[in-house]
């Protein structure tokens, strides 16, 4: 026997305890109960349930939420553009002045 050989037989015997272990993995897996940890259907400490009414009220308040959300938002931006174009005419102001003064020290 040779070292190819033996090496040969030790990846064979190595890769077969690998497959032989999946297999008992996936059918024990197979077989279990599926359990989902914290649970995100517990219901048993609720008072009571809401009607599909009272669903449908929750979305509308939710829809009309976000849409005002949505609208602050869009006035935060046009806000912050008109300040940014004021703070752009006081940079330029700025300049203008501190060429003024350079050229009079000058």
């Amino acid at each position: 026997m040779e070292l190819s050989d033996g090496l040969s037989l030790t990846l064979g015997g190595t890769t077969l305890a690998l497959v032989v272990k999946e297999l008992f993995a996936w059918l024990r897996s197979r077989h279990q109960k599926t359990e989902i940890s914290p649970d995100p259907l517990r219901v048993d400490k609720l008072d009571k349930y809401i009607t599909r009414g009272e669903f449908n009220k929750h979305v509308e308040d939710n829809a009309r939420d976000h849409e005002n959300i949505f609208a602050r938002l869009n006035a935060n931006d046009k806000l912050t553009s008109k300040m940014e174009g004021l703070l752009e005419g006081i940079r330029e102001d700025l300049k203008a002045i501190k060429n003024k003064l350079f050229k009079a020290r000058n």
